[in-house]
């Protein structure tokens, strides 16, 4: 039977697309078409229409590949970068090359709209074909985590329910105390339910002692955090005299049975240990203020951020991420790979790639 390339058309292959989806990554993939229609549909980098691609014999659905665009910053420059995203392949289908011509066809069709550079988070059973195909890898990214109340981590230890409790109570309220004294008194909080447009003044403020990181400003935030339709996000505000100087914005969740929240942006001027502790303050009272039990965040390591990070009480996960080797392929004359190589030029957060969208 004929097999052919189409871009995913929403309304006449969804319910295929799913399928596949849940073939490839299983039942807690996310499902839901009109979060795939924000993603896919409403980016507001697309140039040509969305950039997923299906491979279809006849109607069946037997891989696929896509592109989420978005803007990099790299010295000083904007570039049009591109993560890619739902490379599948349908079991029955292995070992046909699909993978290979579906990665081919992203980077084509991304070429053809101006991207300058595909990057993306590979996982263990994807990382080795992309080796195979030549991309670089850029580094291995990290993820911090700090717990907050210890009721839990206590309960595994001492299998006694009543003095998990007691031992957590203890530690927090001693841990509150310890926040209280140590926090920054000028500078102030404000939380809100939504990405204000004022947090444009923030990334304009502190955008060129950058070296690599994903473009945050109004524009980008806006459409990833306000207008994802199945997801609520908390931004935090830290603000000096009125003015924004840096914010956090949280997805809080349960996993294995714990309230937890993943700070999905921490941005602020990475030179300034004063206001990444502030910022780091202002999570961690938010964590206490609403019962979270950890908070998780991802920085790469450019600049102050992980030697402040680590003696604010955050410690490496001892798992690394399911999506954690940064890969890329460079389409334009625009970039060098040696501008975006090594973990220590970027920053890069919880919000950067697959895992945040339960992809």
């Amino acid at each position: 039977m004929e097999r052919e390339i189409v871009r995913l058309d929403m309304d006449r292959d969804f319910e295929a697309f799913e399928e596949l989806s849940v073939i490839s990554f299983g039942e807690n993939t996310n499902s839901k078409k009109e979060m795939y229609e924000w993603l896919f549909e409403k980016n507001p980098y697309n140039k040509s229409g969305n950039m997923m691609y299906l491979l279809k014999e006849g109607d069946k659905v037997i891989g696929c590949d896509g592109l989420l665009p978005n803007e990099l910053y790299v010295n000083g420059k904007i570039l049009l970068t591109a993560h890619s995203v739902k490379s599948m392949t349908h079991p029955d289908y292995k070992r046909q090359g699909i993978f290979r011509k579906m990665t081919q066809n992203s980077c084509e069709r991304g070429l053809q709209d101006g991207v300058d550079v595909v990057i993306g988070l590979a996982n263990d059973q994807s990382y080795p074909a992309y080796q195979r195909f030549g991309w670089p890898t850029l580094f291995e990214k990290e993820v911090y985590v700090k717990p907050i109340l210890i009721t839990n981590i206590l309960k595994r230890r001492i299998k006694i329910g009543l003095l998990a409790a007691i031992g957590n109570s203890i530690y927090s309220t001693f841990m509150k105390s310890r926040l209280t004294r140590v926090m920054d008194k000028d500078i102030k909080f404000e939380i809100l339910d939504k990405v204000p447009q004022s947090i444009q003044q923030c990334w304009d403020k502190y955008k060129s002692k950058y070296n690599v990181c994903l473009v945050r400003d109004y524009k980008y935030l806006n459409y990833r955090y306000n207008e994802r339709p199945d997801v609520d996000y908390v931004t935090i505000l830290a603000k000096y005299n009125g003015e924004i100087v840096g914010f956090a914005i949280l997805h809080n969740s349960f996993a294995n049975g714990s309230k937890m929240t993943s700070a999905v942006e921490f941005f602020t001027d990475p030179t300034s240990e004063r206001l990444i502790n502030a910022l780091a303050n202002g999570v961690s009272k938010y964590c206490y203020d609403n019962e979270i039990e950890y908070v998780v965040v991802g920085t790469g390591l450019y600049g102050e951020y992980k030697k402040v990070l680590l003696g604010h009480g955050f410690m490496l996960t001892r798992k690394p991420p399911k999506n954690n080797m940064m890969i890329a392929n460079i389409l334009s004359d625009k970039v060098t790979l040696d501008e975006i190589t090594a973990h220590d030029k970027w920053h890069i957060t919880q919000g950067d790639g697959e895992t945040e969208l339960d992809l």
